[in-house]
C-alpha cells in the first residue's frame, strides 16, 4: 500500500477534505440556433468504419432466421453416441437460448440507455445544437437500424424510425457479418501472432478437404476483405486503405463503435471445417477475427468523438481535411469507458496469455474430464486466458448446431482438435437489468405487473421504446412457424442472471485478512481475478464498495461504508442530498468505492454524470488486473486518477503486477469479530435522480434553465417520459441484485 493511498484513506475516515488540485470554471456554451445536420454529415460524429446505408444491398438478416438451426426449435441437439465426456445432450449450450438471454441481445431493450440517450441528446442540443452526439449510443445499441439508415437523418435520432429486428441489438449476422479492418496483418501474423498450430489451434489437415484447410480458408477471407477496402472512405471522399493498410500508421485499433461490415452475405466465425448443411443453409467464411480478441474492441473501448474533432467542426464532406477519430485510435482520446484498453495493459494480453487469478485458475486435469467446480478451462495450452473470449464466451465441449452432422467440439475436429464451442452467453455484470427484462417477457407465467406496466406495450405511444419487437415476438405464437417449438425467453434471461451471478461471484476475493486487538491494525488484500479493472464498462452510476463491521461481541463497534436499503444508496456520501446521514459509529470512505467519476469543463462541476459533455476523470480508483502496465496506460486514459489529477502510483509495483489493492487501516480496538464485504451495483439512487431531474428540467439541475427542452421540445416527444419512468422502475426493483448491492466476496476475521 503506496502513501498515496494510504493518505486518502485516512483523510476519508477522518472526514478530511483533500483539497482540488485543477480548477474548475464553467465554460457552458451560449445558446445556440437549432441546425439539423445529419449525422452522415456531421464530422463531429464522423469515424472510420460502413456508414449507414453501407450494406444496403445485403441488409442484415433477422435474428430469427437462425433460430431453427441454432436455436431448439427443431430439437435434436442430441447425438446418439456419448462423447469422451459421457454426454449426448448439448442443448444446456444451445447458440441462440445464451444469446437471447445475453444484455447484447437485448441491447436494444434497455432502459436505462433510453433514459442516458435522453439526456445524451438534451446535452447535445445544448452543446452542440444538434441531438447528433447520440449517435454514439445508436450505433451499438440499434446497429441493424444504423447501419441501414434508421438514425442518419435529424427526425431519427431520438430512436423513433427503429423497428422490428432493430431491438434485437447485437444479433446474429451483426458479429458474423463483421470483417477484420486490419485483415492484413492479422492474416500474416504480425498483429496477433504465427502460431498457427497453438494460439490459432489451426492444423491445416490435409486428410479433409482442401476447403477445410484454414490456412486456404483464411485466405478466401482474406481476399474478401481486399474487396470490401476500397469501398471505406474517408469524411473528405479519399481512400481510408493504401496498400491494404489503413492510411494512417497511428489508427492501430477500431473502438467506439468503429466497426467494418462485409456487404455480403456469408457468415464469418472461429472454425474452418464447419457444416452447414446439404445444401448450404448460408454461405461462410472462416475469420480468425472473430477467434482473437480485437472483435470485441469495436464496443467495449468508447470514446466521445465530438471531442475529438471539434477542431474540424465546420468541415464538410468533401473537404480536404482528415478529423482526428479518423487518424487515431479510439483509446487516444475522450474517455467513456476502456474495457478493451484494461485488457490490453494486463498479463492476459502478452503472446500465450497468462495464468487466470482466484477462481479463474487454470485446470490442469485430463482434457476429457470436465474441471471440477471452481477451475476454469479454456483453448489454450495449461489453459492460459488469452482473449476477452476465454471469459465471456467460455469454452464448452459441445456441437455448434442440431443439424446431425455438426461435429462435437473439440473431439471429432480435425481442423481444430483443441478449439471448444463458445458459449454464447456473453456473460458480463449486468444482473440487475437482464432480471427486469426477465419480469416482463411475454412467456413469463408470472410477469411482474408494475414492470410491464412502465415498459410493456400499453407505453409504445409514450415512450421510444418497444421491447416486444424483433424476436420477442416473431419467435412467439402465433407469429411463429408452427413446425418450431418457441424459444423459452423467460429462462433463457433467468439463466443469464444466474450466470452473471456467478461472474460476479468469481471475479474478486478478499484474502490476507489480518487484526491486531491491541492497536486496531487492520489489513487486507482485494483480489481482481478479471481480465480488466474492477469494475469495468460504462461508469455512470456503477460502482463497487468495500463494507467493513467491526464487532465486540454482539456489540457492533464501527461499520464503513453502511449501506440503506430503504432508501436504496450510501449512507454519508458528499454532496448527495438523499444519502441517509451517519450514525455515530458510522464512517464513509470513498478509497474503498471502486468507482469512474467523471468531470466536466464544460458544465462546470467537479463530476459530472452528463457523460456527453465530460472532459476528463475526476476519479478512478479501480483494481487493475493482473500485470497491469502502469507506463502504457496513459496514452490509453486509463492510469488511475484521484481528485482529478493522474495518479499513476495510487497502486504500488506490487500490486500492478498481481492485480489487486492492498489495504491497511485502523478500526476500533478490542474486536472479537470482523467481516470484510465486497458489493457490486450496475447503478445507482444518485444516477437515477440525476437522470429523472435532468430530463424533468427539475431538482437539483447542473445547466442553464435554457438547456432543460425535454419537456417541451418536438424532437422528445417520446422520450420526455423516460425521467419519471426510470426512476419508479428504479425504485420498483432496487432490492433485486444489482439493483441492492450484490455480495461478490467476504472475508471474516474472528478472534482465536
Amino acid at each position: 500500500m503506496n502513501l498515496i493511498k494510504r493518505i486518502c484513506l485516512i483523510c476519508s475516515l477522518l472526514s478530511v477534505s483533500v483539497p482540488l488540485s485543477v480548477p474548475y470554471v464553467s465554460a457552458a456554451p451560449p445558446s445556440v440556433p437549432r441546425n439539423n445536420l445529419p449525422v452522415r454529415e456531421d464530422p463531429l460524429v464522423r469515424m472510420p468504419g460502413t456508414q449507414p446505408g453501407g450494406i444496403q444491398q445485403n441488409p442484415l438478416a433477422s435474428a430469427t432466421t437462425c433460430f431453427p438451426c441454432h436455436g431448439n426449435g427443431l430439437g435434436a441437439w442430441q447425438k446418439p453416441n456419448p462423447d469422451q465426456r459421457n454426454r449426448t445432450d448439448y442443448s444446456e449450450y444451445e447458440i441462440f437460448h445464451a444469446w437471447q438471454g445475453s444484455m447484447m441481445g437485448n441491447s436494444a431493450r434497455d432502459p436505462l440507455m433510453f433514459a442516458c440517450f435522453t439526456v445524451a441528446a438534451q446535452d447535445s442540443i445544448y452543446a452542440l445544437g444538434n441531438p447528433n452526439a447520440v449517435d454514439i449510443c445508436l450505433r451499438c445499441h440499434f446497429p441493424k437500424g444504423w447501419l441501414e439508415g434508421r438514425s442518419s437523418l435529424p427526425g431519427q435520432l431520438n430512436a423513433s424510425a427503429m423497428t422490428g429486428d432493430d431491438y434485437d441489438g447485437i444479433q446474429c449476422s451483426f458479429c458474423h457479418r463483421m470483417s477484420d479492418p486490419f485483415y492484413k496483418t492479422t492474416n500474416s501474423g504480425a498483429r496477433e501472432g504465427s502460431n498457427w498450430p497453438v494460439y490459432w489451434d489451426e492444423q491445416n489437415n490435409r486428410l479433409l478437404a482442401p476447403e477445410y484447410q484454414s490456412k486456404n480458408r483464411a485466405y478466401q477471407t482474406l481476399l474478401a476483405d481486399m474487396l470490401i477496402s476500397p469501398t471505406i472512405r474517408l469524411f473528405s471522399g479519399a481512400p481510408f486503405y493504401i496498400a491494404d493498410n489503413p492510411f494512417s500508421i497511428l489508427y492501430t485499433e477500431n473502438g467506439s463503435g468503429q466497426y467494418f461490415i462485409s456487404p455480403t452475405e456469408e457468415r464469418r466465425g472461429s472454425f474452418a471445417d464447419v457444416f452447414v448443411g446439404d445444401p448450404p443453409d448460408h454461405d461462410t467464411l472462416y475469420s480468425r477475427y472473430h477467434k482473437g480478441k480485437f472483435i470485441c474492441e469495436s464496443c467495449h473501448d468508447v470514446s466521445n468523438p465530438v471531442m475529438a474533432n471539434m477542431a474540424q467542426k465546420d468541415a464538410k464532406p468533401g473537404d480536404k481535411v482528415v478529423l482526428a477519430t479518423e487518424k487515431l485510435p479510439a483509446f487516444a482520446f475522450s474517455h467513456v469507458e476502456r474495457t478493451f484498453s484494461e485488457f490490453r495493459l494486463s498479463a492476459y494480453n502478452a503472446p500465450g496469455g497468462a495464468d487466470g487469478k482466484g477462481n479463474f485458475k487454470p485446470y490442469t486435469g485430463p482434457r476429457n474430464v470436465p474441471a471440477p467446480p471452481g477451475w476454469w478451462e479454456t483453448d489454450q495450452p495449461g489453459n492460459k486466458i488469452t482473449k476477452c473470449q476465454d471469459c465471456h464466451m467460455c469454452s464448452r465441449w459441445s456441437v455448434a448446431s442440431n443439424d446431425p452432422l455438426n461435429p462435437v467440439r473439440p473431439e471429432q475436429s480435425l481442423e481444430h482438435p483443441n478449439t471448444w464451442m463458445p458459449c454464447h452467453a456473453l456473460t458480463g455484470a449486468n444482473v440487475w437489468m437482464t432480471s427486469i427484462l426477465a419480469s416482463i417477457a411475454p412467456d413469463n407465467l408470472a410477469p411482474d405487473p408494475f414492470n410491464k406496466e412502465l415498459l410493456g406495450p400499453t407505453q409504445v405511444d409514450k415512450l421510444t421504446m418497444d421491447v416486444m419487437q424483433g424476436s420477442w415476438t416473431t419467435l412467439t405464437p402465433p407469429h411463429i412457424d408452427a413446425s418450431l417449438t418457441p424459444p423459452t425467453l423467460t429462462a433463457a434471461l433467468q439463466l443469464a442472471a444466474t450466470r452473471i451471478r456467478g461472474v460476479l461471484g468469481n471475479a474478486a476475493n478478499i484474502s490476507d485478512l489480518k487484526y491486531l486487538p491491541a492497536s486496531g491494525a487492520l489489513s487486507f488484500r482485494v483480489q481482481n481475478n478479471s481480465g480488466h479493472k474492477l469494475i469495468s464498462g460504462f461508469p455512470e452510476g456503477r460502482r463497487m464498495f468495500v463494507n467493513i463491521k467491526v464487532y465486540k461481541g454482539a456489540t457492533l463497534l464501527q461499520e464503513i461504508n453502511p449501506y440503506d436499503s430503504v432508501v436504496g444508496t450510501l449512507k454519508g456520501l458528499p454532496d448527495a442530498p438523499s444519502s441517509p446521514r451517519l450514525a455515530s459509529n458510522e464512517l464513509y470512505s470513498d478509497p474503498l468505492v471502486y468507482e469512474v467519476k467523471l468531470g466536466s469543463s464544460i458544465t462546470g462541476e467537479q463530476t459530472t454524470f452528463h457523460f456527453a459533455l465530460a472532459t476528463h476523470r475526476y476519479k478512478d480508483n479501480r483494481i487493475p488486473p493482473k500485470g497491469f502496465n502502469i507506463t502504457g496506460a496513459p496514452a490509453r486514459l486509463s492510469e488511475p486518477v484521484w481528485q482529478g489529477q493522474s495518479a499513476p502510483t495510487y497502486f504500488t509495483a506490487a500490486e500492478y503486477a498481481g492485480g489487486y489493492d492492498e489495504l491497511a487501516l485502523t478500526v476500533p480496538k478490542g474486536a472479537t469479530a470482523i467481516n470484510v464485504s465486497l458489493y457490486y451495483q450496475t447503478t445507482s439512487r444518485e444516477y437515477m435522480e440525476f437522470l429523472r431531474d435532468e430530463i424533468n428540467g427539475t431538482g437539483r439541475l447542473s445547466l442553464p434553465q435554457s438547456a432543460y427542452i425535454a419537456q417541451s421540445d418536438q424532437f422528445f416527444t417520446h422520450l420526455k417520459g423516460w425521467g419519471d419512468t426510470i426512476f419508479n422502475l428504479w425504485d420498483h426493483n432496487k432490492n433485486l441484485d444489482g439493483g441492492k448491492p450484490f455480495l461478490m466476496t467476504q472475508g471474516i476475521w474472528t478472534a482465536p
